[in-house]
């Protein structure tokens, strides 16, 4: 095989893997979103329930707060996968709501 044709080769295979790279953040970014945007449900009717359906919402909020938690630590290793090291704006864009308590 040429240098040339090795050379394309192997750019086209980065440009592959790169492509992957960023089809994967595309998806844990999307995934991380949508568990705010439901644990966010969960502490909107938080704030209206007294009843003992409370109790099951709270242990929901926790869970909810603990898997955003993990898709976050999970988005934030794949963007430095990617070359982003910077991780600032996670906490803008994406900030962790407080654990709530009985």
């Amino acid at each position: 095989m040429a240098f040339q044709d090795r050379s394309n080769a192997l750019q086209a295979l980065e440009a592959e893997f790169q492509a992957e790279k960023a089809s994967s953040l595309r998806k844990l970014e999307v995934k991380l979103e949508e568990t705010l945007r439901e644990l966010s449900e969960v502490e909107r009717q938080l704030r209206s329930l007294r009843t003992a359906d409370r109790r099951a919402q709270l242990a929901r909020h926790q869970a909810l707060r603990k898997e955003a938690e993990h898709q976050r630590w999970c988005f934030m290793v794949q963007r430095e996968a990617c070359g982003f090291v910077n991780h600032d704006d996670l906490d803008r864009y994406y900030p962790l709501p407080p654990s709530w308590r009985e």
